[in-house]
């Protein structure tokens, strides 16, 4: 059971976005519009781009002082598209009577042999190609928002301290409120 959770927490970790550094509020009364629009900004999409975000929201938890870091937003997009391309592999295994599954954007086909699960559509056909059966090849999967993160890399924002470690400087400084007063 404990594996089951696990896994499942880590797929939903799978498409979802994480962005750090927005101001508290400045999101105004729509999460979802203000992500939408700042990653189309960011990213450089075409304004008629469909990004598939199901949800927006600030991390949970407490508000920030005004001085403090920002909490971050994490928005989340479907799977949908990615089970799609399995759409024409699983007419042709319907045809030919043979079972499969597909968890989230996987395919699990069940051989006379055993079982075989595909990370993408693309395995998929090779191998069922391989075996002799006719499929079409699906269309790349991969979106325009998904190829534009993958592009982009870490850059480091903000102003740093003199040793580099601005994370550990407000740890310090938050610590110092816990700090033991000896008593004489």
């Amino acid at each position: 059971m404990q594996e089951k959770l696990v896994d499942l927490e880590g797929r939903s970790r799978k498409n979802t976005i994480r962005i750090y550094g927005v101001p508290e509020e400045k999101e105004g009364n729509s999460m979802f519009d203000f992500v939408e629009q700042f990653l189309k900004i960011e990213l450089a999409l075409a304004p008629d781009t469909n990004l598939q975000i199901q949800r927006a929201h600030r991390a949970l938890a407490r508000k920030p002082e005004r001085n403090a870091p920002p909490r971050s937003i994490l928005a989340t997009t479907e799977i949908v598209q990615r089970r799609k391309v399995y759409t024409g592999i699983k007419r042709a295994l319907k045809e030919k009577g043979i079972r499969f599954q597909t968890p989230l954007d996987k395919m699990r086909i069940h051989y006379d042999l055993g079982t075989r699960t595909y990370d993408s559509a693309q395995d998929a056909v090779r191998e069922l190609r391989r075996r002799g059966y006719s499929v079409e090849m699906p269309v790349n999967s991969t979106t325009e928002l998904e190829c534009r993160l993958q592009a982009k890399t870490w850059q480091c924002v903000g102003e740093r301290d003199e040793d580099g470690n601005e994370a550990a400087r407000r740890a310090r400084e938050r610590l110092q409120e816990f700090q033991r007063i000896p008593s004489n």
